[in-house]
């Protein structure tokens, strides 16, 4: 019995699968329910946000590349319209008064953002193949602290663009 060795041979083996499985559909209906708040924001407010979702970053830097020329869509001061994001950003186009009248809509702008935000904060700190997305979502943290709440959701959309984009 001193030299009795023990054999495993017929041993089963078996991967724990279910914990990824469940960590990835976690991820997704997280992703799903961000998704859903862009979409509801959207239709609450009018405004349109998601059409370029998935677009290419090109478009991006094809509208740095504008701003400020020519070819820019007219600005408020030129007789453009001002947008509810803009208005949220604090522009009021130099109309007198126009804070004033949408400070109740620019409040709920600014909770729906600080709400999406803080979920896309919360999914990339949880996921490290989100890591790339980093810096959208900082500058969107970035526009939400300087009371650019427009731009903030802009920011926090082109983040989650990245994430889906991981996903």
């Amino acid at each position: 019995m001193d030299n009795e060795v023990v054999s495993n041979t017929a041993s089963s083996t078996t991967t724990n699968t279910s914990k990824p499985a469940a960590g990835t559909a976690s991820v997704n209906a997280e992703i799903a329910e961000i998704m859903a708040e862009f979409e509801q924001l959207e239709a609450d407010f009018g405004v349109e946000l998601t059409g370029r979702l998935g677009a290419a970053a090109e478009n991006d830097i094809l509208d740095d590349a504008l701003k400020g020329t020519v070819f820019a869509a007219p600005s408020p001061e030129s007789g453009g319209t001002l947008s509810l994001l803009d208005i949220a950003d604090g522009n009021t186009g130099g109309q007198e008064g126009i804070f004033d009248i949408f400070k109740p809509v620019v409040n709920a702008i600014k909770k729906r953002a600080q709400k999406i935000i803080a979920k896309i904060v919360k999914l990339v700190r949880k996921m490290a193949k989100y890591a790339p997305c980093i810096p959208l979502v900082a500058k969107a943290v970035r526009s939400f602290s300087a009371k650019k709440y427009g731009t903030a959701l802009k920011e926090a959309l082109a983040a989650f663009s990245c994430i889906q984009s991981k996903a």
